[in-house]
């Protein structure tokens, strides 16, 4: 698993939304104080669930929102989302790559996000239990951290080492346990409080419903001589409704009868009414329309005498129009004359500013090589000045060289003086035996030189060794001085070295100088050059200037030739529509015309229909009044019938009411319906007197027992359910509780287990990264309390080389960064987290530790993904990418990236170009 991507939009400085995409292995970001780099790591923390805004940075948590500049308005919302990919299954989620979300709003409305699906925080808080990844594991070290994880206290620091040992999950799920425990014990003590205070209740209970159950046996008793009793009362009723409905019967199909004939007549004289009604309406109509064409006439007379003044008006606005049109026309072509001209000399300005920008461009392409000279005299002034400061560091180191030459030289010529004052009384003997000896073979050999010489050889030996010793003890000194290995010798080649650095650092000085007067000469050219665009561009915005003042002046004509064409456009068309309505007025007096001719002969028709439809209507009337004396007749006869079936409906509506009182009593009681009742009783030989006896003597019996609970029964059973029911739940809980407490105990075996063979790792890891880092020392981690392994403080004691403390706060700045990180890194060893944000924890380090520090990224990079926020160029030199953060605009943080090998290749491509 790594980490992909950062996507940043409103938070911080980061206004636009921004994707930070991360490599595999080490990635450096950059940038200078106050450009926002530490905002990614912010953005990082919050997003995994960072609750603290002091933790962001911040006073309040809604600071993280992007509150706006001067040119920019506040976001709406701060989201940030950060990308896995989980193809290694780190995550405890089905998918290849997860993305986890969080929000924030104006109104502090907080929302998190896993994969796009709504969660809740402690979703993602639990997600990353156990994985090295959060806001606050060994994935994140910040420079404040640094002191404050070793200023903290034992039990403090017991989290970082938790999550490496895998047991922050288990420590969890214990809270939760223990948390479960706590309450099941709770329940118990209540529950066992409710049963004690229900044993009484359920005793009691238990007496009233002895009694109940006596009483509702007596009451079943009387229920089944009360439904026979009900059924004798039935039976009665159903007699007496069954005579009474066929009286009533007889007397209805008589008044039917009469009904039927009303209805029939009813209906005829409807019938007649509606084609009386419908004569009436025609003969209106035709009334009507007589008497709306003479109207009508005399309006259309009228308004063709209209129409004719109207099409004369017409005749009249349209000769004024043409006129109109003949004087814009004129018009319109003194514009377009003088927008041509206007046109023209815009096209002449036109041709003389590029002309201008042409003489510009070659004066800019002139500064561009004076520049590109001035660059190439500075990069060898450069070149010179580095091999200036190379050759001052070479000679510093010859003469430091030379310094240990001279003391050397020194000490073996007093050493060989030393040697030589020993030596001394053996030196002159032996040259007084060699000059005693030679003076004694000149004497021997004078007069007979050319003769025969005979010397013993004895004697020759003894003079070759004594010469050999005082040869010896001559060339001691010379050795030291002259010869080609000797001290001096070296010495010579170092002087003779020296010499060359001063001769080339007077070289390089006399062309850096030559180089400076070069690039003085040119800075002088480029100045010139620099006017003559200057002049160019002046004329260029004069030229512009008369240009935009001729484009005005076009625009001006333009607009009144396009407002002319408009007016003549205008004028046309109205005279197309004053033409168009004259010839309508025209077309519509020719209409009405024909209109009156045509409706004369329909005025005659309508006369002659009148009469035929007068005739018919008297006819109707005579129908309507026969039909309506026989209707009265079978009126008188309906009237006379009504008040007898008033009686029997009332005899028989009475029979129904005390008959469905009765069924609704007997439903109420009993909820059974008649048919049900007689279903029941219909085989059943009963006599009203015995039964009427039985119901007095339960009655008395009920008497006997007193008053009674009738729901003591019920309230008995409900209560003995609920204690049973709370006897059970007793029992569940106690084996549930000894089930939780076993559990515990295997999460605490598991959790000390896992923990105590993870300190003995990390403790390892640490005392060697330690040596490792500082070359040397001591450190070590104590735990404070061995007997309670869950709950134990972590003390650090660290020495480095040379120093003898245990007090933390003693160490220099960057030993406590050295320190941290070599904790760090032997808990990497254990449990590597998939990545590692690390906030400027090498800005207290020194040359040498920032390359060990380095040393030390690169030993886990193949494991571990670094995101490195820096300043040291030993650091930013290890990174395979770079990330650049930079304010181009005041208070808005952008990004730029560089991968190193394509920087190279890029480096190298334009190398072989050049």
């Amino acid at each position: 698993m790594f980490l992909k991507s950062l996507k940043i939009v409103g938070f911080k400085t980061f206004a636009d939304e921004t994707e930070v995409v991360f490599d595999p292995g080490f990635t450096a970001v950059v940038g200078p104080n106050g450009s926002g780099k530490s905002n990614i790591l912010d953005a990082m923390k919050w997003v995994l669930g960072e609750r603290s805004a002091k933790g962001l940075r911040g006073e309040k948590m809604e600071d993280v929102i992007f509150h706006g500049t001067e040119d920019r308005k506040p976001a709406g919302f701060a989201g940030v989302t950060i990308t896995f990919d989980n193809s290694s299954g780190l995550f405890d989620l089905d998918f290849p790559i997860v993305n986890i979300t969080r929000r924030l709003y104006p109104d502090m409305t907080n929302e998190y996000f896993i994969n796009d699906a709504k969660a809740a925080r402690k979703d993602v808080e639990k997600l990353l239990l156990n994985t090295g990844v959060g806001r606050s594991s060994y994935s994140v070290m910040e420079q404040g951290k640094v002191e404050a994880l070793l200023n903290s206290k034992p039990d403090e620091r017991r989290a970082i080492f938790d999550e490496a040992a895998g047991i922050s999950k288990f420590k969890v799920e214990r809270k939760e346990t223990v948390k479960k425990l706590d309450m099941t014990k709770q329940n118990l003590l209540r529950i066992g409080d409710i049963m004690r205070s229900m044993e009484a209740e359920l005793e009691s209970k238990e007496k009233q419903a002895e009694r109940a159950k006596a009483y509702f046996d007596l009451k079943t008793q009387l229920t089944e001589s009360d439904k026979n009793l009900r059924y004798l009362k039935w039976k009665s009723f159903q007699r007496r409704l069954s005579k009474s409905n066929t009286e009533l019967a007889e007397i209805k199909q008589k008044n039917d009868e009469i009904m039927e004939r009303l209805s029939l007549e009813s209906r005829e004289i409807e019938e007649q009414e509606r084609k009386k009604y419908q004569l009436e309406q025609k003969i209106s109509e035709i009334d009507k329309k007589l008497l709306d064409f003479l109207s009508q006439k005399e309006i259309m007379r009228e308004k063709v005498d209209k129409n004719k003044s109207i099409m004369q008006e017409y005749a009249s606005r349209i000769e004024e129009e043409e006129a109109n049109l003949e004087k814009d026309k004129v018009r319109e072509e003194e514009l377009i004359q003088e927008s041509a001209k206007l046109e023209e000399e815009i096209a002449e300005l036109d041709k003389e500013i590029k002309l201008t920008q042409t003489s510009i461009e070659t004066l800019n392409d002139e500064r561009f090589a004076i520049e590109k000279a001035i660059e190439v005299e500075l990069e060898a002034i450069d070149d010179h000045q580095k091999k200036l400061s190379e050759n001052d560091s070479e000679h510093v180191n010859f003469r430091e060289s030379l310094k240990e030459i001279i003391t050397s030289l020194i000490d073996q010529i007093e050493d060989s003086k030393k040697k030589a004052a020993n030596s001394e009384e053996q030196r002159k003997q032996l040259k007084e035996y060699l000059t005693s000896f030679l003076q004694k073979y000149e004497q021997d050999t004078s007069g007979v030189f050319e003769k025969y010489i005979k010397i013993p050889l004895e004697e020759f030996q003894a003079y070759q060794v004594k010469l050999q010793e005082f040869l010896n003890i001559e060339d001691l000194l010379r050795s030291i001085l002259f010869d080609k290995d000797g001290m001096l010798a070296q010495k010579e080649a170092i002087d003779s070295k020296i010499e060359e650095l001063i001769l080339e650092n007077e070289n390089f000085s006399r062309s850096i100088k030559e180089s400076f007067t070069k690039v003085e000469d040119l800075r002088a050219n480029l100045e010139e050059k620099k006017e003559e665009v200057n002049l160019l561009e002046k004329k260029i915005l004069e030229a512009q200037g008369q240009q935009n003042t001729l484009k005005e002046s076009h625009r001006t004509v333009s607009k009144s030739l396009v407002e002319i064409k408009t007016k003549l456009a205008n004028i046309s068309g109205l005279l197309a529509g004053l033409q168009e309505k004259k010839q309508g007025f025209a077309d519509e007096v020719k209409k009405l015309e024909e209109q009156i001719d045509a409706s004369y002969a329909e005025f005659l028709d309508m006369s002659k229909s009148l009469e035929s439809e007068k005739s018919e209507l008297k006819g109707i009337f005579q129908r309507i009044q026969d039909l309506k004396a026989s209707s009265q007749k079978d009126q008188e006869d309906f009237k006379n019938l009504l008040p007898l079936i008033s009686e029997k409906e009332r005899k028989v509506t009475a029979l129904n009411v005390q008959l469905d009182a009765f069924n609704e009593e007997l439903y109420n009681d009993y909820s059974m319906t008649e048919s049900e009742l007689e279903e029941e009783k219909k085989d059943v030989t009963l006599e009203q007197s015995k039964e009427d006896a039985k119901v007095r003597r339960i009655k008395s019996d009920m008497q006997t027992l007193g008053s009674i609970n009738p729901m003591a029964i019920d309230e008995y059973q409900k209560v003995k359910e609920i204690y049973d029911h709370h006897k059970a739940q007793k029992e569940d809980i106690e084996a549930s509780k000894k089930d939780i407490e076993d559990v515990l105990r295997n999460i605490d075996k598991e959790s000390e287990k896992l923990f105590l063979d993870s300190f003995e790792v990390i403790q390892n890891n640490f005392s060697e990264t330690f040596r490792t880092l500082f070359n040397g020392g001591k450190a070590e981690l104590v735990l404070t309390e061995k007997e309670d392994l869950l709950n134990t403080g972590i003390e650090i004691i660290a020495e480095p080389p040379g120093k003898h403390f245990q007090n933390l706060k003693l160490l220099s700045g960057g030993e406590k960064s050295l320190t941290v990180i070599a904790l760090l890194f032997a808990i990497y060893m254990v449990k590597p987290s998939p990545f590692c944000f690390l906030d400027e924890v090498d800005a207290a380090l020194d040359e040498i530790n920032k390359t060990r520090f380095c040393q030390i990224l690169d030993k886990f990079k193949d494991v571990t993904q670094f995101i490195v926020i820096t300043h040291a160029p030993p650091t930013i030199a290890r990174a395979s990418t770079i990330f650049g953060v930079t304010n181009e605009e005041p208070g808005i943080s952008k990004m730029v990236s560089l991968k190193i090998e394509e920087a190279k290749q890029f480096a190298s491509k334009m190398k072989r170009a050049g």
